[in-house]
């Protein structure tokens, strides 16, 4: 066997030491190395879910927005329906509600009957093209009495126009 000198004890321990301490100092660069990599994924993480949060957040908004739209669509759909309904009956019954024959007060009174077909028709038209986008005029956003709407489309029409009961 080798004979144990003191010196080698020593030369050894120290070399030991000095191991330890390396590989001590190897593992904590390490640690730091994985510490920072973990950080910036964390970052990462948190910087996607703000961006998640907030389209969320918009697409929420947007959903509202929709909503609001829907309803309002509907609105006006019931509206012009009420329109649609209103014109099927302006041939068939009279002012007073009772049911008449067109026919039969075209050849009673044509000059009266022209006239207000030639009214009727251009209130359809102008209501064709409010339909079609056309802005509305002063005079028609600002009629308040039954003779001064467009009655073949008030709700599209006039639409500051709320009739009164009993006109």
């Amino acid at each position: 066997m080798f004979p144990i000198n003191a010196a080698v004890v020593k030369a050894v321990a120290l070399l030991l030491t000095v191991i330890i301490v390396a590989g001590g100092l190897w593992y904590v660069t390490g640690l730091r190395a994985d510490l920072a990599v973990s950080t910036e994924n964390a970052k990462k993480l948190s910087d996607g879910i703000a961006q998640q949060q907030d389209a969320i957040n918009a697409i929420q908004k947007d959903q509202t927005k929709i909503n609001t739209l829907n309803k309002e669509l509907t609105d006006t759909i019931k509206t012009q329906n009420k329109d649609i309904v209103s014109l099927r009956d302006r041939f068939t019954t009279a002012a007073n509600g009772e049911k008449r024959d067109f026919g039969t007060v075209a050849a009673a009174k044509p000059t009266q009957v022209e006239t207000a077909v030639n009214r009727g028709t251009a209130n359809a038209l102008r209501c064709l093209e409010i339909a079609s986008g056309a802005p509305l005029t002063d005079r028609e956003k600002n009629a308040k009495l039954p003779t001064e709407i467009n009655k073949e489309c008030p709700s599209m029409a006039n639409p500051g126009y709320k009739p009164t009961a009993g006109i």
